[in-house]
């Protein structure tokens, strides 16, 4: 639900410009990444399956001549920048929860997800209240304006902080792992909200949708997530967490 509703919210802002992207075809290519993606992890297909997933996506070059767009190179892109920026990110969170540990024989770590989702929340609080008291230099003014240097340390602080609170709460890594990944989501995190702000910026809207009332759509509700998801999980492969 997260991937389509994002998904959809993407390609509605993209077409506010010059850009008609293939919502169908970007859809079809997303739900299929994360379906192929979900059966390998759990070992129902082989990794030699994603190559069905080319097909698809040459098949948005094919029916853009039929479409007859004054920019159809550019719709190409849009579409499939769609399926980069959310549908991955996506399958991703499906490895990190589904991957099969060899050393345990685990095949679900929930924790994972939820921990990252958790040094999210604090790294946000940290960066909040130490941002709106001492945040003097900013982060980077001409996308974010509000971000300053203080309040990405003081985010950077509270997240690591919660790394032990995840380690207590979840058996899947140890302390010095959460702490690496309290690192990786506050730093790759807070780029992600920088970069949904560069989208927010060059089509000049506030928010990317009403679907949380008072709170923005969800680009805006897991834009840290989405950037910061594939760094971690890169990171968990690196370690052999994923056997």
């Amino acid at each position: 639900m997260l991937l389509i509703l994002g998904l959809l919210e993407f390609y509605r802002l993209i077409s506010a410009g010059e850009n008609a992207p293939q919502k169908v075809m970007g859809l079809t290519i997303g739900i299929s990444l994360c379906a192929i993606t979900y059966l390998i992890t759990v070992r129902i297909l082989t990794v030699e399956s994603l190559a069905l997933l080319l097909p698809l996506t040459f098949l948005v070059f094919i029916f853009e001549m039929y479409r007859k767009q004054e920019k159809p190179f550019l719709n190409i892109a849009s579409t499939m920048l769609g399926v980069i920026y959310l549908a991955v990110p996506v399958s991703m969170m499906i490895v990190m929860a589904f991957m099969p540990a060899e050393d345990s024989g685990i095949t679900y770590h929930g924790g994972l997800l939820m921990g990252c989702i958790l040094h999210i929340w604090a790294n946000d609080t940290g960066a909040y209240f130490v941002g709106s008291r001492f945040g003097k230099n900013r982060l980077f003014e001409r996308i974010s304006p509000k971000k300053s240097w203080e309040g990405f340390f003081g985010g950077l602080a509270l997240s690591i902080a919660a790394a032990w609170l995840n380690h207590r709460l979840f058996a899947e890594l140890a302390l010095y792992e959460w702490i690496a990944v309290a690192v990786l989501m506050s730093v790759f995190g807070t780029l992600g909200d920088l970069v949904e702000s560069m989208l927010k910026r060059s089509i000049n809207i506030k928010d990317s949708g009403t679907l949380f009332p008072g709170h923005g759509g969800i680009l805006d509700r897991f834009d840290a997530l989405l950037v910061g998801i594939p760094f971690v999980c890169c990171y968990l492969w690196f370690v052999g967490h994923f056997g």
